[in-house]
């Protein structure tokens, strides 16, 4: 039995004296009050925006004995009084930075109740006011906003509702001085409009407001919210009945109000209502509608456009059939999607490709979505290549790009590489920069996994290309070169297509490894053993067999981020290994738990496009420096030495092993790639092709020989709910009748 009485709730009233001390990320604050009825200082603790010295304020909590600091008020919650009177409104504004008597009562006597609305809405008309210039107004609002404007209020709505204090930034960012109402009563709109505040976020902040479970505006924003998850999983679309199902089960009410809140949604246009080729109904959002249309519309324009034919520079005679046909294609169209597995040589196309453009005096535009995959493309072609994003000069300042449908790039063939990667969005922003005039190349593998995002680009302007009549031009390339026939990496990943079982190589013989693309499979017993000899293979048998660098050739891939044998566990233990004792910074939670651990040396990755700092999402760099008093480190990304200062940090992971799909678009001399039963949900053919064609000189599969095999044999529920396909036809139908 529980002798401790249970704490009571009481409410204070009382001055600030003193702030004794706040913690700027966690809120966690120390106050002294003024309390009538207590001869000392009550000291007031808790998760609070620290209100200003000499503040009328209500407290909210439970009295508390601590050990060593005594009687203290725990907050639940701090109300500051707003003053309703002249006088009140005068006294407040004394507080402000540059605002003594005098000027206090001039503000007074010119917006008189309204002073703290006009500071709230309009500030810059205190400029009105005699005496007070530019600089004075800026220190005047940046206390106010700190202090007692509507950010202060929303970080107490926040705090109150158990959320973290930073969403009060973006909040009022967008909805200014009504960001605390909307807060308070359309809480859901938050989900819709502010980046960073999804629908888990805004469904706690609802809840805790009283909002029903069935309301209309819940059940809206939860199928915004399934139709989210569909697009982060690739969709385009979902199915009318999928869509309802999902909803219903993520908010926990029957179907039938999803069904009516849906058809309202379709009538609002807030969701666009299509049919599929086989007649299903399909779900989408108007944003993506958008997407599809403005890639259907470029492709459509250019592939009708006309284009002077080329004549063939002389070719080298070592080319396929399938190569020459390629070149062939591109003098001849103004679309061609070129596609084929490793080894088939897409990459000596492509420098062919240029060579007749530079013959006909055709400028050339080179691009690949991520940095790495355009590293890549450079190298293979002696082209310089960009980003997607660095072509189209992406502009943070107003967070659009610089080219685009009013501002087109500049003349010339545009090739773009490793295009099963580009998602439709980020698709419709390349192709909207272009015009008729240009002649576009799309080089990709569509046996590699789609995009992150949302589409299946790649394999709907195949599909397109495939019907009768198409002007859109589509090769591919089937024969591997006798240089890489060689290859057992190759030649698994192509027996891996047709269905076939991998066939490893036999243990290595004695004597320096070939240097031929090995492949090799090493049986796990567990998730636990798996983990043991990854860990052993990347930092000692590989390394030592191969003489390579074991924390920057060699990388584990996996299916899945949790686990023994996921990233993150794995990433721990190869830290441990590579860089242990050299220092180190750690960024640190609300709640003190660690969230990061990054030491000089480690390889870590951004996992989100910043352009401010220049980096994007999949770049990878090494650690070279930590200063852990200013809470800072610097990573080497490419040459380049990239600054990350407190939460700046929580963009990096480490990167000694990735997710097979951030690994999409790179190459890595040795790739080890768990795969085991727990894997199950995960495991289909492009998977596993995927993650072999990443490795150059040598491929270790980790794994149970059953999970290699259903990985190999599964290839269904890999479809994508897309319109693309569709669209390209209805673009193009005229030409193809």
């Amino acid at each position: 039995m529980n002798d401790k009485p249970e704490a009571a709730a009481v409410s204070v009233d009382g001055v600030v004296e003193r702030v004794v001390y706040q913690d700027e990320r966690t809120r966690y604050t120390v106050l002294r009050l003024s309390v009538p009825g207590h001869d000392a200082l009550v000291t007031a603790v808790g998760r609070m925006v620290a209100p200003e010295v000499g503040a009328r304020v209500t407290v909210h909590g439970e009295w508390e004995l601590h050990p060593s600091h005594g009687k203290q008020l725990k907050v639940d919650r701090l109300a500051v009084e707003v003053p309703t009177t002249l006088g009140g409104i005068e006294r407040r504004l004394t507080r402000y930075p540059g605002i003594k008597d005098v000027m206090a009562a001039r503000i007074v006597a010119r917006f008189g109740l309204d002073t703290l609305e006009i500071l709230d809405r309009q500030p810059r008309r205190l400029l009105e006011i005699e005496g007070i210039g530019a600089r004075t107004l800026e220190k005047i609002l940046e206390y106010h906003h700190e202090q007692v404007g509507p950010q202060a209020q929303l970080e107490a709505q926040l705090l109150e509702l158990d959320l973290p204090p930073w969403l009060a930034r973006p909040i009022h960012e967008r909805f200014g001085a009504d960001a605390v109402t909307v807060l308070q009563r359309q809480p859901y709109r938050l989900a819709k409009e502010v980046r960073g505040i999804g629908f888990a976020t805004a469904d706690r902040m609802a809840r805790a407001l009283g909002i029903a479970a069935d309301s209309p505006e819940r059940i809206e924003a939860g199928i915004l919210h399934a139709m989210e998850t569909a697009a982060q999983d690739g969709n385009c679309a979902l199915p009318i009945e999928t869509l309802v199902r999902k909803a219903a089960m993520a908010l926990g009410v029957g179907e039938d109000p999803v069904r009516d809140a849906g058809e309202r949604m379709v009538q609002s246009r807030e969701l666009v209502l299509e049919y599929g080729s086989d007649g299903t109904p399909l779900c989408f959002t108007p944003a993506l509608v958008e997407a599809e249309r403005a890639v259907a519309e470029a492709v459509a324009a250019i592939a009708v456009a006309p284009h002077p034919q080329w004549s063939l520079v002389e070719l080298p005679p070592q080319l396929s059939a399938g190569q020459i046909e390629a070149v062939r294609a591109v003098a001849d169209h103004g679309v061609v999607v070129l596609t084929g597995g490793p080894g088939t040589g897409k990459s000596t196309v492509v420098r062919e490709l240029l060579t007749l453009a530079r013959a006909h005096d055709e400028p050339l535009l080179l691009c690949a979505p991520t940095g790495r995959a355009a590293k890549r493309l450079e190298q293979a072609s002696g082209q310089g290549a960009k980003t997607v994003h660095r072509l189209l000069e992406f502009q943070p300042e107003t967070g659009r790009f610089a080219y685009g449908p009013g501002n087109p790039l500049p003349p010339g063939m545009v090739v773009i590489d490793e295009s099963s990667m580009l998602d439709v969005q980020l698709a419709a922003a390349l192709l909207g920069a272009l015009v008729p005039a240009h002649r576009l190349v799309i080089v990709g593998d569509g046996d590699q996994l789609p995009s992150v995002g949302p589409g299946n680009v790649l394999c709907d302007l195949v599909t397109a290309a495939q019907s009768p009549g198409s002007p859109l031009s589509h090769v591919r390339l089937t024969e591997v070169f006798r240089q890489a026939q060689g290859s057992s990496i190759i030649a698994n990943a192509h027996r891996m297509l047709q269905g076939q079982r991998l066939q490893p190589d036999p243990p290595a013989a004695a004597g320096e490894p070939a240097d031929r693309g090995e492949f090799f499979v090493v049986p796990a017993r567990s998730a636990e053993h798996a983990h043991e000899l990854c860990v052993r293979l990347a930092t000692e048998r590989i390394p030592q067999a191969y003489g390579l660098d074991g924390a920057q050739d060699v990388q584990v891939l996996c299916p899945m981020h949790k686990g023994r044998a996921g990233t993150e566990a794995l990433n721990e233990a190869l830290s441990a290994c590579h860089t242990a004792g050299m220092p180190e910074l750690t960024v640190n939670g609300a709640r003190g738990q660690v969230l990061r651990r990054f030491r000089v040396g480690d390889r870590v990755m951004q996992t989100k496009n910043d352009y401010d700092k220049g980096v994007f999402n999949g770049d990878v760099g090494r650690v070279v420096a930590v200063a852990p008093q200013a809470e800072q480190l610097t990573v080497d990304i490419d040459g380049t030495r990239v600054v990350y200062a407190g939460p700046e940090a929580l963009a990096l992971v480490l990167a000694y092993a990735v997710s097979i799909h951030k690994s999409q678009g790179s190459e890595f001399p040795a790739v080890i790639v768990t795969l085991l039963p727990e894997h199950h949900v995960m495991l289909r053919r492009n998977l596993l092709y995927t993650a072999i064609t990443r490795a150059r000189r040598l491929c270790v599969l980790v794994g149970d020989p059953r999970a290699i095999d259903q990985a190999i044999m599964r290839t269904e529920g890999a479809r994508r709910h897309t319109g693309l396909a569709r669209r390209l036809c209805e673009a193009l139908g005229p030409v193809i009748e």
